[in-house]
């Protein structure tokens, strides 16, 4: 066995919530095709109510206990961008190295890439060309099309529809069932609503709703 291998298969979540729940599904999946990632523990801030364990392991609040291990591998389960920034900010305080998690059941185009710490969940689709930077969270259903670029920390929900050459700016989050048309940048930070239709442009920090999608609230 390869140091490199050994290295990744001793993972820590950042995060005991459902996200975290969801990522164990997929290190099953994963171990049903052969590839084996061991999870080691969970890891919440101080002041998040979680029980002291999840699927029997424990669950810490003290970011100490991973110090120096430079066997462990982490992945930030949190939903909600700024959270996962912080996370990731926190835990490369520590020299923390980052995994990505990609069910099997996902299709990714050889020219696509995958940056780390990136979760990709079960029945996502990404074709040709597609550009994901790090800590991108994508759910199951949603579907990625050419010549994309999704930017670090941006998370798509459950069934997001992307045509080709849209870009998604860092920390943009685009609600379940939203959809975008080509050629659509989608600005940092901003929030795309449930079932909205983006065909226009939306600008950083804006949020927008609906279809054809309209701005809800600037900044």
């Amino acid at each position: 066995m390869s140091q490199a291998k050994s290295q990744i298969e001793r993972l820590v979540l950042f995060g005991a919530g459902a996200l975290a729940r969801e990522i164990l599904v997929v290190l099953s999946r994963l171990h049903a095709v052969g590839h084996e990632i061991e999870f080691v523990a969970c890891l919440v801030d101080p002041d998040i109510a979680a029980a002291d364990s999840l699927h029997d392991r424990p669950v810490s609040r003290d970011i100490h206990d991973f110090a120096g291990d430079d066997s462990l591998r982490f992945v930030v389960a949190l939903g909600e961008p700024k959270a996962r920034a912080r996370a990731v900010e926190r835990l490369r305080s520590i020299g923390a190295r980052f995994a990505s998690i990609i069910d099997p059941a996902v299709l990714i185009g050889a020219s696509s890439s995958v940056g780390e710490g990136s979760m990709i969940l079960g029945h996502a689709s990404i074709t040709a060309d597609a550009h994901l930077g790090a800590h991108v969270l994508v759910n199951p259903g949603s579907t990625i099309a050419h010549d994309n670029r999704i930017d670090d920390f941006a998370t798509l929900s459950p069934g997001v529809n992307l045509a080709g050459h849209v870009i998604i700016e860092e920390g943009a989050f685009l609600g379940t069932g939203a959809s975008v048309i080509p050629g659509i940048r989608i600005g940092a930070h901003a929030l795309v609503g449930a079932g909205a239709v983006v065909i226009r442009d939306v600008l950083p920090g804006h949020r927008v709703v609906g279809n054809p999608a309209r701005i809800l609230r600037r900044g």
